[in-house]
């Protein structure tokens, strides 16, 4: 079963992406080229965010996803922290199938998004395992509310283990995977 890590929970005591250049740098390592690059020299990245106006195939999509969640902080000034980063891993005996990880990525940036905040995703293959890093905005697009979804890791985990039961059957019989988290 795919891991969730919440890196923002590692630094307790301290505030993580606090600040601007917190955010850009995050952003930035989230769309690295030499990370997400799908098929290998392809000039393919498999990134993505919601709401789904950035594309991967687009030249620096994350500074886009920058200015969206700094447009959005100039609307809902906050302190603290700016941002949530989660992490998705793959254990090298799981499938290491990059496109699957793409389609778990889609479905968890729209089960924050249906909760109010934006998301940027970036599918890794740089490691032995497969990895995804999502950032998440701290403020609710729907009304200005910071970072708060009840039991959150806990419906990740729920929502993300029965999509990949279910994409593992559908892959045993041909199918690709589509089923969603919510």
């Amino acid at each position: 079963m795919p891991v969730i890590e919440s890196i923002n929970q590692k630094y307790s005591g301290s505030c993580p992406y606090a600040f601007p250049q917190d955010m850009k740098n995050l952003l930035s390592y989230i769309a690295e080229p030499n990370a997400t690059e799908y098929p290998p020299h392809s000039c393919q990245h498999l990134i993505g965010a919601t709401p789904d106006i950035i594309s991967a195939d687009q030249p620096g999509a994350w500074k886009r996803a920058a200015m969206l969640f700094r447009h959005q902080l100039a609307l809902y000034p906050k302190q603290g922290s700016l941002m949530q980063h989660r992490v998705i891993s793959f254990s090298s005996e799981e499938a290491q199938d990059p496109m699957m990880a793409f389609c778990l990525a889609k479905e968890v940036a729209e089960f924050y998004f249906y909760r109010g905040y934006l998301s940027f995703f970036g599918v890794h293959m740089d490691t032995d395992n497969l990895h995804i890093h999502i950032a998440v905005s701290n403020i609710s697009w729907k009304d200005g509310s910071h970072f708060f979804i009840c039991n959150e890791l806990a419906l990740l985990y729920s929502g993300i283990n029965e999509w990949y039961q279910n994409c593992m059957r559908g892959k045993m019989r041909g199918l690709f995977c589509s089923t969603s988290l919510e």
